[in-house]
């Protein structure tokens, strides 16, 4: 693999059984090595003029990091939701992740 990019996982802060925010912060960690692919946007016609943005990332090699929704991740500065659960392939892993603006 030629180069790759790093990447900031974003894990929430704590939260209780009833779903409320506990004491701490949301916990960042940088994974490097991750080949960004931009994916399509769409326009949603949700009278908020909001653009739906994909973007999926790709690791060739293994990755144990524990990455789920709600976790978000930082790529080139924009702040993206996991969407759904990393697909690992024998070669690598794959990381959907979406970002909705307006």
């Amino acid at each position: 693999m030629i180069g790759g990019e790093e990447v900031t996982i974003v894990r929430p802060a704590p939260r209780d059984k009833f779903g409320d925010p506990v004491a701490g912060s949301a916990a960042e960690t940088t994974s490097p090595g991750w080949l960004v692919a931009p994916g399509g946007s769409a326009e949603l016609n949700d009278a908020q003029n909001s653009v739906d943005s994909d973007v999926d990332l790709y690791r060739w090699g293994s990755f144990d990091e524990d990455v789920r929704p709600p976790y978000q991740i930082r790529v080139r500065g924009k702040l993206y939701e996991v969407v759904g659960e990393p697909a690992v392939w024998r070669l690598g892993t794959v990381i959907r992740l979406r970002k909705f603006t307006g």
